[in-house]
């Protein structure tokens, strides 16, 4: 198998686990061979699970990301364990009460979770909920997930979020100074996931009006 599947599945190329502001990646590389990450909309949950199949590649391991989504067929999971990291991002989107697929996911994630230990492969999961909030009426599988190390993404304060634009900044080949990124914050939602998009649009308006950051040019670009 290639190291990635399918295209619509490719890793972000500013995901490494060095643009993650938190201890969340030091420990997620610790923890053992099944791993359930937890944390809310926009808390790097997607970030962690690509930085860390960027960090397998490197090192010349295969690593696969797929985020679960109920249009997806359970059947793509399998052989996955085939791969040294399986990446699953939101798993709580198709174990829903209300999917009719549910049960065939519950069934196709249990055998893809043994599949993983049996072969020795590290499989991490993420969620926006526990295990406790999940629909999961297939019991050998809510056991293997509760027995799984469980990880929550970091609660950053402002001052790290702050930090996080201007690496994020940096990395793409700009500068924006203390001044323009408090004034992002103060002007857009909070989550990292919004602000991530927005240094985006700025990577994308600075390179086509080539035009230094400050806040004017914020307000103009991003509407602000």
């Amino acid at each position: 198998m290639n190291q990635q599947l399918p295209l619509r599945f490719r890793l972000a190329g500013h995901t490494s686990l060095e643009d993650y502001v938190g201890s969340a990646p030091d420990r997620l590389m610790q923890l053992g061979q099944l791993v359930y990450l937890v944390g809310g909309s926009g808390s790097g949950k997607s970030h962690l699970l690509q930085g860390l199949c960027h960090h397998e590649l490197e090192r010349g391991g295969t690593a696969v990301f797929m985020p679960m989504m109920p249009t997806l067929e359970p059947s793509i999971l399998s052989s996955l364990e085939s791969f040294d990291l399986v990446c699953l991002d939101d798993i709580d989107a198709v174990l829903s009460e209300s999917l009719s697929t549910s049960a065939a996911w519950q069934e196709a994630l249990f055998h893809l979770i043994n599949g993983c230990k049996d072969q020795g492969k590290k499989l991490v999961m993420s969620s926006a909920v526990p295990v406790s909030d999940l629909q999961v009426e297939l019991g050998d599988l809510r056991s293997r997930l509760k027995a799984a190390y469980h990880l929550g993404t970091d609660d950053l304060s402002d001052d790290e979020k702050l930090a996080v634009i201007k690496l994020k900044a940096r990395r793409r080949g700009f500068e924006m100074g203390e001044d323009v990124c408090a004034f992002i914050l103060s002007r857009s939602q909070r989550d990292m996931h919004h602000l991530a998009r927005l240094v985006e649009q700025l990577d994308e308006e600075t390179l086509r009006q080539q035009k230094k950051v400050t806040i004017p040019f914020v307000k103009s670009a991003l509407g602000l």
